[in-house]
Parts: C-alpha cells; sequence; structure tokens
C-alpha cells in the first residue's frame, strides 16, 4: 500500500471526526446540560413548538402549564430550549389580564344563550269538568 494513500484516509478520519462527531458529542452536552439545569416555573419550548411553564418534574416526565390552568403531561426528551425573558415575543403572566370576557365575546354568548333557551312547556292535558275527571270532550260526546 502506498503512504500517501494511507496518509490520506487519515486525514480523511480526523477531519470526518472534527466536522461530524466532535459537533455532535458537543450538541449532546449542551442538551444534557440544559435538561440537568431545568427546574420547576422554567419557561421552555417543546419539540412541538409548544410553550408552557414547567410546574412539576420527574425523572421522565413533566407538568408544564401551557396557559393558566391547562396543564400538559410530556416527557422530559420533549423539552427543546430554555426560553428567557429576552427570547419571548408576548409577556405572559400567570394573573388573567381582563375581568370578563371581550365585548364581542359577550354578544356571541347571549345570542348562543338564545337560540339554545328551553321553548314554553304547552299543557297538553285536557280539562276536567267535573270531580270524576271526566275531560269535556268525553262529556259532550256521551250527551249526543
Amino acid at each position: 500500500m502506498d503512504w500517501t494513500l494511507i496518509g490520506f484516509l487519515l486525514l480523511l478520519g480526523v477531519l470526518m471526526y472534527f466536522f461530524m462527531i466532535r459537533p455532535g458529542k458537543k450538541q449532546q452536552q449542551k442538551q444534557q446540560e440544559m435538561m440537568n439545569s431545568l427546574a420547576v416555573g422554567t419557561r421552555v419550548m417543546l419539540s412541538s413548538g409548544i410553550y408552557g411553564t414547567i410546574r412539576h418534574l420527574g425523572e421522565k416526565q413533566a407538568v408544564i402549564e401551557i396557559s393558566p390552568g391547562v396543564d400538559l403531561t410530556i416527557l422530559r426528551a420533549a423539552i427543546r430550549q430554555v426560553i428567557t425573558a429576552e427570547e419571548e415575543e408576548f409577556e405572559y403572566s400567570d394573573e388573567a389580564e381582563t375581568d370578563g370576557p371581550a365585548p364581542e365575546m359577550a354578544a356571541y354568548e347571549a345570542d348562543l344563550a338564545s337560540a339554545f333557551a328551553p321553548e314554553p312547556e304547552v299543557d297538553s292535558q285536557p280539562e276536567t269538568d267535573n270531580q270524576a275527571g271526566e275531560s269535556k270532550d268525553s262529556s259532550k260526546s256521551d250527551e249526543k
């Protein structure tokens, strides 16, 4: 075998290590450090793009709150990154921002309530004439 071929293959192996294997190991180490730094109250983004706040952490699972009162149980591996305040596009708070529904929502709910309101009951029993409980219709038919 020619020494230049051996040198070329060796150089190719070293380049492959530095361009393929080493960056993958660094990325994996960075991800592991991020997973170890997770704590309750941390804002995170899932691999699906959903943002949430960690409420409970387990060994394999986590419970995140995606909006006030809405919790998801997820695998910890689904957490893609920790979100800092600078990375947040919208301001997030745990408190409700409004005291009631928006005006257009209130009108919609009123229309919906009137559309599905129960109709008044109609008395389907015939009126009775006497104490025996006979109806007016049956007493007229007896007289003829």
